[in-house]
C-alpha cells in the first residue's frame, strides 16, 4: 500500500513540475516576443491579403487586418466555432470563410466605428451580441 501511494505522490510532483516548466518558458517566449514587437497586435497571425476580395469584402478584410487585436477579442455568432472550431473572430479572417459569410463581415463592418469611437470592448461585445446572436 505504501508504494501506491508513494507512486501516486512522486507521479503528481512530477506532473507538477512539468506544467511548472512548460508555463515558465511560455511565460518567457512571450516576454521576448513583447520585447522584440511591442504591440501586441504584431505577434497575432496574419489575415488573408485584403487584396485577394473585392467591395464589401475587402473592407471587412482590410478591417481585420488593421485591428487584429479587436476582432481576437469578440466571438463570431455565424456558428463557425463549432463547425470550423474558430476561437474568435479574428480566425473568420485567417482564412476565406469571412468572404462568404454575411454575419462574419457584419461584425467586423460594425465593431469599428464603435471602436474607433472609444468605445470598450466589453460594449461592442454586447452590441455584437444583440444583433447576431440570433443568427442573422
Amino acid at each position: 500500500m505504501f508504494k501506491g501511494i508513494k507512486g501516486i505522490i512522486v507521479l503528481t510532483a512530477a506532473a507538477v513540475l512539468v506544467v511548472a516548466i512548460a508555463y515558465a518558458s511560455h511565460v518567457s517566449i512571450q516576454s521576448e516576443g513583447q520585447a522584440a514587437s511591442g504591440d501586441a497586435g504584431a505577434r497575432i497571425r496574419e489575415t488573408l491579403d485584403p487584396q485577394g476580395f473585392q467591395g464589401n469584402v475587402r473592407e471587412a478584410y482590410e478591417i481585420a487586418q488593421r485591428d487584429p487585436a479587436l476582432l481576437a477579442q469578440l466571438h463570431c455568432y455565424c456558428g463557425c466555432d463549432k463547425q470550423l472550431g474558430h476561437k474568435s473572430l479574428l480566425d473568420c479572417y485567417r482564412d476565406d470563410h469571412a468572404s462568404r459569410c454575411g454575419i462574419c463581415l457584419g461584425e467586423a463592418r460594425d465593431a469599428e466605428p464603435m471602436a474607433s469611437q472609444g468605445m470598450p470592448v466589453e460594449r461592442i461585445r454586447d452590441a455584437l451580441r444583440t444583433r447576431y446572436a440570433h443568427g442573422s
